[in-house]
């Protein structure tokens, strides 16, 4: 009897040693699965990320065989805008002599044959994000006289912009408009109308690079 007794608990022993064993593999094959989903995981990210700047970086600004280079500006301490190298910034007298209005822009640059022209203009008129679809809608309604090729608002960067291009019979004009601490800021690029087409990597480049943080911006840097 004595040795059943000890036969059964030998077996039951073995038996808790067995399942014991089998938890363990349990265990371990589920710490396996979600260190080897892990990586996975990252390196889909890390390539998304990669793919993303590759797409950013993709279309060069090339000009008739000629790279164009770009210089970065931090705008008022606000935003961040790349500008062909090239483009002079007009100084304080050149602005009042040559954009001598109220709403003037406060910075400007411009090709040597004053032919191509980027505008920052930091208005004075309180508008919000919401508000910058129904202001869009009001700019388009008041148009006249120049054909209308885009506008449509988008999100990035967790803000809203504004796009608008437009045309006469002698200028392109591209705007952004986006706000900075409930006040609206206006980005514009214009450019004699018969030669904008070979300057459209040049435009998008310019107009895409308006960001508010330096990480951002070397997404847009040549270097």
């Amino acid at each position: 009897m004595i040795f059943y007794v000890i036969l059964l608990l030998v077996f039951v022993m073995k038996k808790k040693d067995i399942i014991l064993s089998i938890l363990g593999i349990i265990f371990l094959i589920v710490i396996a699965f979600f260190i080897a989903s892990f990586i996975h995981d990252n390196n889909l990210t890390d390539n998304a990320n990669k793919k993303e700047t590759e797409s950013i970086n993709k279309e060069e600004s090339i000009v008739d065989g000629v790279k164009i280079p770009f210089k970065t500006y931090r705008v008022d301490q606000k935003f961040f805008l790349n500008v062909p190298s090239d483009f002079e910034k007009l100084d304080l007298d050149s602005l009042n002599q040559k954009y001598n209005y109220s709403e003037r822009p406060g910075l400007v640059f411009e090709s040597n044959d004053d032919l191509k022209h980027v505008l920052v203009t930091n208005t004075n008129e309180t508008m919000t994000d919401e508000d910058l679809n129904s202001y869009l809608n009001s700019k388009v309604s008041s148009i006249t006289n120049m054909e209308i090729l885009d506008n449509k608002t988008y999100n990035k960067y967790n803000k809203t912009f504004a796009k608008l291009i437009v045309i006469d019979d002698k200028t392109y004009y591209n705007f952004r408009f986006f706000t900075i601490e409930n006040k609206l800021v206006t980005v514009e690029f214009n450019i004699s109308l018969d030669i904008y087409k070979k300057w459209e990597s040049v435009i998008n480049e310019v107009m895409d690079s308006i960001c508010f943080n330096e990480e951002d911006i070397k997404k847009y840097s040549n270097e």
